[in-house]
């Protein structure tokens, strides 16, 4: 009788098996070792700790050693001061860009680099208060600001409204009239911010003389109390006889968080445009927040004739960019002198209908040029810095 010899090779399913098990557990030591509670993450984490407290016991020694002696090499950092009338042009304040804590009188800041007596350079940014003892590390994203400061960029501008020039409409810029607002209205400025009634109350900005051929930035930063919808720059021509006198108009819309850029009657080609006739030569965009509340919101357009592009900032925060048609870009008006910018008013409808911004303005600027996303971001950073400085001075 013939003997059956024993199968001892792995079956190809026994393999398969294997190579799983072994692809999971290979998965599950990756996450172990890189994952947000992995072992690599903890150990950075704990040396990171551990560098922060060494640096702040280096800082807080520095401290001690000034007292103690006369030093110079133990006096470290810059000395900050409120913006205060006894202070003058002599005051330098840091702001905390997450959380807008503002730090002055009686702290010093140190920045990273800083050399320490027997220690070294700092890797982080701090704020100390020599009387008290305390010692604060910041976190990498921090504004300063001191006397003469600009709280935007100068090059290329326009129209500047911001909270330094705010209260003197004459500084706002050649070609910039102020309309609506009347001595003892109830509105205008109050030290902290302009208020606008929504009745007959903007800004028009002629261009005489201005290249706007390569394109534009407009940054607008207001709260909208009573909740309208806000019309932040349009290219406006006023007579009631002409049915449609808006070219170009920009608003926020503020139901559904979402800015709607219309340029003339043409097909704008965009893929933020509506795929219906009736809103082909809009452009929307939705954002993540809007102009009520307190603090308001801060939007930046850029529309970059040269290239055909439309990009949307939040809060200094890049949002999104479109192309468009050449022909909607220059046919709705951006670079025709003869027709001024308007800021809280625009044309509406298929019949002449005038709409007013109903706002607190906190800031506005036109540039004719497109600023870059830094140059945005820091514009952003400091204007809010300096307003936030404006409302706690007022609440002092």
């Amino acid at each position: 009788m013939k003997k059956l010899r024993k199968n001892t090779g792995i079956t190809l399913i026994a393999l398969v098996v294997t190579i799983v098990i072994l692809l999971i557990l290979a998965g599950v030591s990756i996450s172990m070792l890189t994952g947000h509670n992995g072992i690599l993450t903890q150990a950075q984490n704990a040396k990171e700790e551990t560098e922060i407290a060494s640096e702040k016991e280096a800082i807080q020694l520095t401290i001690i050693n000034k007292e103690s002696t006369d030093n110079s090499k133990y006096d470290i950092g810059e000395e900050l001061r409120d913006r205060t009338l006894s202070n003058g042009d002599n005051w330098k304040i840091v702001s905390v860009n997450e959380t807008k804590e503002i730090y002055g009188t009686g702290w010093k800041y140190v920045d990273k680099g800083t050399n320490l007596e027997n220690y070294g350079e700092t890797k982080y940014k701090w704020v100390i208060n020599e009387e008290t003892g305390d010692v604060v590390r910041l976190p990498d994203e921090v504004t300063k600001l001191s006397y003469g400061d600009n709280l935007g960029v100068k090059d290329g501008i326009v129209l500047n409204v911001d909270p330094i020039n705010m209260g003197d409409n004459s500084s706002w810029g050649d070609g910039v009239t102020l309309y609506g607002v009347e001595e003892g209205d109830g509105y205008g400025w109050n030290g902290t911010e302009f208020k606008f009634d929504g009745q007959n109350d903007y800004i028009e900005v002629y261009t005489d003389g201005v290249n706007i051929d390569s394109g534009i930035t407009f940054e607008f930063y207001c709260s909208a109390p009573n909740g309208r919808d806000i019309f932040m720059l349009g290219k406006t021509i006023r007579n009631p006889e002409i049915s449609w006198t808006n070219k170009f108009r920009m608003q926020f819309l503020q139901s559904i968080k979402r800015l709607n850029c219309c340029m003339s009657g043409l097909d704008s080609m965009s893929d933020w445009k509506e795929n219906n006739i009736l809103n082909k030569h809009w452009i929307k965009k939705n954002v993540e927040g809007n102009f009520q509340g307190e603090d308001g919101g801060y939007i930046t357009v850029t529309a970059d004739i040269k290239n055909n592009k439309v990009a949307v900032y939040w809060n200094g925060e890049f949002k999104g960019e479109t192309t468009c048609s050449h022909d909607w870009m220059i046919n709705g008006g951006l670079t025709d002198s003869s027709i001024p910018f308007t800021i809280g008013l625009v044309i509406s409808g298929t019949s002449y209908s005038e709409n007013y911004s109903e706002i607190d303005l906190y800031a506005c600027r036109l540039y004719n040029k497109v600023l870059t996303s830094e140059e945005i971001k820091d514009n952003y950073n400091k204007t809010v810095t300096y307003h936030n400085v404006l409302v706690q001075d007022e609440n002092k």
